[in-house]
């Protein structure tokens, strides 16, 4: 479906020890590729060749110093000679690291354009002015690559997580009652539940750890996005069926928030479950779902989406050496 066919989109599904049950599992999309975080590399196995067939002068990607969505298509853009450019939130970062020093490795930073965090609300119509400009100016037809690569073109990559998931059920013989994903753009577990409605696999519950946004964002997004895809792919609107289950992070919640607490998740992870979990997204999920599982004691197969990385762990090596001994 619109998809890029070098693209390796299976990821394994295994057991979890450290839950205290023998029917809660992992989906480790945090192994689909080295050098971008696993929901991303979904969602760009699609965007990659949209932007490929109409030939866009330069692709304009919005995000922040630390984002996993801008380092991760960036090295997609420059190995397929394409030409990029960054708008970016302002940051206060002194040390490049993280995120930040993979931009540097990969763009010439002097060109990025930074956006005042008073005027980041209104980063998305900024964005929308410099593709009008550029073509007004110099006849240059920009592509806008929102943040966390909310654009309905990544819709039908991020789908494929849905399919992955039906195909290991059917081989297996077996069915996830409970499913588990966490939240920043949102495309990502949108495009799950897409795809779990796509399928008629809709009578099974999903839990979304807001580790940024509000529900009704999520939920306005999801019909935008959807409605948006099925226009461009001849897609039908079909929403998910099943019951839907928001809850913010019960670890930080505050979006980038990285406690003590959050690092010592981060080692016991390690140690129980052999899984380098990084701070921002995957921690708190990770946690969240375990205290949602065992408060509720929840029955049936759970399954939970690992969407990170790694990578992602660059940067907080600082803060980690705090908490190992």
């Amino acid at each position: 479906m619109h998809l890029h066919s070098h693209f390796i989109l299976q990821s394994r599904i295994h057991k979890l020890k450290s839950f205290g049950r023998d029917n809660v599992f992992v989906k480790r999309d945090d192994e689909l590729s080295s050098g971008i975080t696993g929901s991303k590399y979904r969602k760009f196995a699609s965007l990659l060749p949209y932007i490929s067939q109409n030939n866009f002068d330069e692709i304009l990607i919005i995000g922040s110093a630390q984002s996993n969505n801008v380092a991760g298509l960036l090295q997609l853009l420059n190995e397929n000679n394409v030409k990029a450019s960054l708008m970016l939130l302002e940051s206060n970062e002194a040390d490049k690291r993280g995120n930040l020093l993979w931009m540097h490795l990969l763009y010439d930073m002097a060109a990025a354009i930074w956006v005042k965090r008073e005027d980041w609300k209104n980063v998305n119509e900024l964005a929308k002015n410099y593709a009008s400009n550029e073509y007004q100016l110099h006849g240059k037809n920009v592509f806008v690559v929102e943040e966390g690569c909310a654009v309905p073109q990544a819709l039908p990559g991020a789908i494929t997580l849905a399919d992955d998931i039906l195909q290991y059920e059917a081989m297996e013989e077996t069915i996830f009652n409970n499913i588990f994903i966490d939240s920043g753009s949102g495309t990502a577990a949108i495009g799950l539940l897409y795809g779990l409605a796509l399928a008629g696999s809709a009578y099974r519950s999903v839990y979304i750890t807001l580790i940024a946004g509000t529900e009704a964002e999520f939920t306005q997004q999801y019909k935008k996005l959807i409605k948006a895809a099925a226009g461009i792919y001849n897609l039908p609107e079909k929403y998910f069926g099943g019951n839907i289950y928001f809850s913010r992070s019960l670890l930080a919640p505050s979006f980038g928030s990285i406690t003590t607490q959050v690092l010592e998740e981060v080692k016991n992870i390690a140690l129980s479950e052999g899984i380098l979990a990084e701070p921002v997204y995957t921690a708190k999920h990770f946690y969240t779902a375990r205290k949602i599982i065992q408060q509720n004691n929840l029955q049936g197969n759970s399954l939970i989406i690992n969407s990170g990385g790694s990578l992602g762990l660059a940067g907080f090596q600082e803060k980690l050496n705090k908490v190992v001994k």
